[in-house]
């Protein structure tokens, strides 16, 4: 169905994509339907206490899986068109973390810097917002966090396209910080999904990002949700969209109504420092498999990389990736005060190939390790690299640290001959970010009320955690 949508009416949650600045050094300049949003914030960075594990609660093998688009659309003669969409950790800005960078700005640029060429390689990455922007411009750490402006700008000069926004964390700042992280990620030419700002916009509960690939335009979905809110309640009933999977199986269907083409939902579920996937992440997961709309499901919350695998049903029975967990994509957690591998993460992503008939097949994930090295001021490292031998300046990791990290991660949690050991190229131009007003108007939300969702689902969680 590459191109085509028919607008479709929808009852149920998440939020959507933006306008922008934001470049990715491997596409170029970033397309984007949508004027620009609301100005940054300024940040006023005050003393506060380091609070290392504060976030929440308490990468598969390949196996070609076929995933059919609703309607074939595409024209005779056209060939098969490739291309990825990726994912990494949750960003977490602790202060140690801010600390670290430059003037306390909370630009985490030279911070993630080894990772972005593999971020940059994607053709569509999409980054897990953990925490919200300060309202105020003023920062606060664990368990209430209000992140700098700053590091929104710094994660669209690292490569990223789309963030999904739902967490446990989404209203630790109420209304206004849910309205302030989309309002800076709207400036900074970022998609996003999860959280909302009104309920109009809270009826088209996905962003939609379009690749031109194969001589047509290929839709991808983004539907972000949270298994929780840290014991706080929605502020107005619909700034976030939790776990639920009638509702996520509802925006699916909506989405490719709209147009979409591949449909990837980010969710916060599990148990934190966790190496292996709970029973409610496992039936989570075969539950949305089961629902027959769900392409890919990228899984957030534990703080440490977990496995990946391929789950029976799908879209057309073919089959559904699940990442489990991808750890941190930077934070100030680590092994003596969270939990072994809470300092190394894992970039994600699925290799689909977008057919000449108009299905799509979901063809494998791939991974790559990464570490946060906190001696060396808070820098991630390529721990693939380093165990290779490769030892870049400001190293703050000792050999033990390297080997141990290694070993835990390949011997209990991944198979390292499984690992992709060269970042991904770009198939093409950078994606489009869909307008939220397009996006609303191709699922006819303006003549749909949206009915109330459930303030907890059977996938809810309500205790404190990072």
């Amino acid at each position: 169905m590459f191109s085509s949508y028919s607008p479709a009416g929808l009852n149920s949650s998440t939020s959507g994509p933006s306008p922008g600045d934001g470049r990715r050094h491997g596409h170029g300049e970033r397309a984007v339907h949508r004027p620009g949003g609301p100005g940054l914030l300024t940040a006023v960075i005050l003393a506060v206490g380091l609070a290392v594990c504060g976030c929440g609660t308490g990468a598969g093998q390949s196996q070609s899986s076929a995933t059919g688009s609703a309607e074939p659309g595409a024209a005779d003669g056209s060939k098969d068109a490739h291309f990825t969409v990726g994912y990494a950790g949750d960003v977490l800005m602790h202060s140690a973390v801010l600390s670290s960078t430059p003037d306390f700005s909370g630009d985490i640029t030279g911070n993630v810097a080894a990772e972005t060429p593999w971020v940059e390689g994607l053709d569509l990455a999409l980054c897990g917002m953990e925490v919200p922007v300060a309202p105020d411009g003023v920062y606060s750490d664990f368990p209430t966090f209000g992140a700098p402006s700053e590091v929104v700008g710094a994660l669209a000069r690292s490569g990223w396209d789309g963030c999904a926004t739902a967490s446990n964390h989404s209203v630790d700042q109420g209304e206004a910080g849910v309205v302030a992280t989309l309002d800076t990620l709207d400036e900074h030419g970022l998609g996003h999904a999860g959280t909302y700002r009104s309920r109009k916009d809270a009826s088209a509960p996905f962003a939609l990002y379009e690749l031109e690939r194969g001589g047509r335009t290929v839709t991808v979905a983004q539907i972000s949700t949270t298994m929780g809110l840290n014991g706080f309640d929605d502020p107005t009933g619909y700034s976030v969209s939790l776990n639920d999977v009638g509702a996520i199986t509802k925006a699916a269907k909506s989405a490719r109504a709209a147009g979409a083409d591949l449909v990837v939902v980010h969710s916060q579920i599990g148990q934190e420092y966790e190496t292996a996937p709970d029973g409610e992440q496992v039936s989570y997961a075969q539950d949305l498999a089961d629902s027959g709309q769900v392409d890919i499901l990228f899984g957030a919350h534990p703080h440490v990389p977990q496995p990946a695998e391929k789950l029976k049903g799908g879209v057309n029975g073919k089959g559904m990736w699940v990442s489990y967990s991808a750890g941190n994509y930077i934070s100030s957690q680590n092994e003596s005060y969270c939990g072994p591998l809470s300092d190394v993460g894992q970039l994600v992503w699925a290799d689909v190939t977008a057919h000449a008939d108009g299905s799509v097949s979901v063809d494998s994930l791939s991974w790559h390790p990464f570490t946060v090295d906190q001696e060396g001021g808070y820098k991630v490292r390529d721990l693939a690299a380093l165990h290779d031998g490769e030892r870049p300046d400001g190293l703050g990791l000792s050999e033990e640290e390297i080997d141990r990290r290694w070993s835990m991660l390949t011997s209990d949690v991944k198979d390292s001959s499984t690992m992709d050991t060269t970042p991904p190229k770009p198939t093409g131009p950078a994606p489009t970010i869909v307008s939220r007003k397009e996006t609303l108007t191709r699922v006819g939300a303006q003549h749909t009320a949206p009915s109330d969702r459930p303030s907890q689902s059977p996938h809810s969680e309500s205790s404190t955690s990072e």
